[in-house]
C-alpha cells in the first residue's frame, strides 16, 4: 500500500503535466481580452474612436470570423479618458485590474500613454501600438510603437527640406507637453546636423484654441517653414488665423495628428498647401493590396463608415497583434507575445513597407511627403527613410 505522502506526490506530478504552470490573465480556452483607454471625447475624438472600434475592432472581426487565433475569438474593452493623463491612468488599472486584459492596444495620445507607462511595465503588460511617437517608449521591453517615433519623423522632415527642398530658415508652434516638446527635442537636433537652429517656437498650452498672439509673433521672425505641433483645433485655427492677416511667405508643415485630410479640413480653404509627412497610404484611393482589402473589410462590417487613416492605423495594429499571437502559439504568455513579435521579419501587410521588429520594438519607420490639394493629399515622395 502506498503512503499518503506518494500518494500526494503523483496527484500532484499529474496536475503539473495538465495544468498550466500559471494562467495568463485575459487568456481562456475561448478567447483573449485586449482594450486601452482613449480618446472618445475631446480633441482627438475621432481619432480613438476610428483607431480601436473601427480599426483593432475591424481586424478582430475578421479573425474571429475566420475561426479566431488557435481557436480563440478577440474581444475587446474600451474606455474613455478624453485626451486626458489622468483619467487614462484610471482607465489602464480597470483594464488590467478588474477587466484582467490580456494587453494593452492602440491607446493614443503622447501625454496619456506617458501616464500608463510605469505602471504597465511595472505589471509587465504588454503595451502594443501606441498612437503616439515620444522616443521615450524606445526599446522597452513590454511596449512596441506603433507609429514612426517622433525623432525618426523629424529626421525625415528635416532631411528632406534642408536637402532637397533648400529651406534654411525654420520656426516652430507647438503644443506645451510630452506631445510638443518631444518635436521640439528632434528638431532642434536635426537642424544643428545642418549647422542651423529654430529661428523660432512658441509654445501652446494644451486645450487651448486661441493661437493668434503666436502666429503674430512667429510672422515677425519670417520663417520659410513654420511646423505645426499641435491638436486639430488650434491646428486649425493656427491655419485660420495665418490666412486672416495674409502671411503666405512660409510654408506651413503639419505633424502628428494634422497630417491627416478630415482634421485639416477643419480650416477649410486656410489647409490648401499645407505639407507634412503621412505614415499611412491613402485609405480611399490606394491600389496597395492590403488597402484594398481595408476597404473590403470595412464595407462589410461598417458599411457606414468611411475608410481613413486612423482607422487604417487600427487595422495594422491588430493585424500585428493577431500575427504575434498565432507565432506565440496555444500557450499564448505575454512573454511569449513578445518573444514573437521580436521574431517579425520581412512581415508583409500590404499596406505598409516590409516590418521588421528586433529589439527596438519598432514598428514603423518610415513616412512620405505629403501636400494638400483641393482637399485631398498629393504623395510628393516615395517612402523616406529615417535611418
Amino acid at each position: 500500500m502506498r503512503s499518503m505522502p506518494a500518494v500526494i506526490a503523483a496527484v500532484l506530478l499529474t496536475l503539473a503535466v495538465v495544468t498550466p504552470v500559471a494562467a495568463q490573465p485575459g487568456v481562456t480556452d475561448t478567447e483573449i481580452v485586449i482594450g486601452c483607454s482613449n480618446s472618445f471625447s475631446g480633441p482627438l475624438a475621432f481619432t480613438g474612436e476610428q483607431a480601436t472600434k473601427f480599426g483593432v475592432d475591424l481586424y478582430a472581426r475578421v479573425v474571429n470570423d475566420a475561426g479566431g487565433i488557435h481557436g480563440r475569438k478577440v474581444r475587446t474593452v474600451y474606455y474613455d479618458d478624453g485626451y486626458r493623463p489622468q483619467d487614462a491612468a484610471a482607465n489602464t488599472k480597470k483594464l488590467i485590474e478588474q477587466d484582467g486584459v490580456f494587453a494593452i492596444i492602440a491607446p493614443q495620445g503622447t501625454p496619456p500613454v506617458m501616464a500608463t507607462l510605469e505602471y504597465l511595465e511595472q505589471n509587465k503588460v504588454p503595451l502594443l501600438f501606441p498612437f503616439q511617437g515620444s522616443p521615450v517608449t524606445r526599446a522597452r521591453k513590454y511596449v512596441f510603437s506603433g507609429m514612426t517615433l517622433y525623432d525618426r519623423q523629424s529626421k525625415m522632415m528635416i532631411d528632406y527640406l534642408v536637402g532637397p527642398r533648400k529651406y534654411k530658415s525654420f520656426a516652430v508652434l507647438y503644443q506645451d507637453d510630452e506631445y510638443g516638446k518631444s518635436f521640439l527635442t528632434s528638431f532642434e537636433k536635426d537642424l544643428g546636423r545642418h549647422q542651423l537652429k529654430l529661428v523660432a517656437a512658441e509654445p501652446v498650452k494644451r486645450g487651448v484654441t486661441d493661437v493668434s498672439a503666436q502666429i503674430a509673433k512667429l510672422q515677425a521672425v519670417k520663417p520659410e517653414v513654420t511646423f505645426l505641433v499641435l491638436t486639430p483645433g488650434p491646428g486649425a485655427q493656427a491655419l485660420k488665423e495665418r490666412q486672416k492677416i495674409g502671411w503666405n511667405d512660409t510654408i506651413m508643415v503639419s505633424s502628428g495628428p494634422l497630417t491627416d485630410e478630415r482634421y485639416l479640413a477643419l480650416a477649410g480653404p486656410a489647409a490648401e498647401a499645407v505639407e507634412g509627412l503621412a505614415l499611412w497610404p491613402d485609405p480611399l484611393t490606394s491600389d496597395l493590396p492590403g488597402v484594398k482589402a481595408y476597404r473590403e473589410h470595412m464595407a462589410r462590417y461598417f458599411p457606414k463608415n468611411e475608410p481613413n487613416r486612423y482607422s487604417l492605423s487600427g487595422y495594422v495594429a491588430g493585424m500585428l497583434f493577431a500575427e504575434g499571437a498565432r507565432r506565440a502559439g496555444r500557450n499564448l504568455t505575454r512573454d511569449g507575445l513578445v518573444a514573437a513579435l521580436e521574431s517579425v521579419k520581412g512581415f508583409q501587410t500590404g499596406i505598409l513597407p516590409p516590418l521588421t521588429i528586433g529589439g527596438d520594438h519598432e514598428t514603423q519607420k518610415q513616412g512620405f511627403w505629403v501636400r494638400v490639394e483641393k482637399g485631398r493629399f498629393k504623395q510628393l515622395t516615395d517612402w523616406l527613410k529615417s535611418e
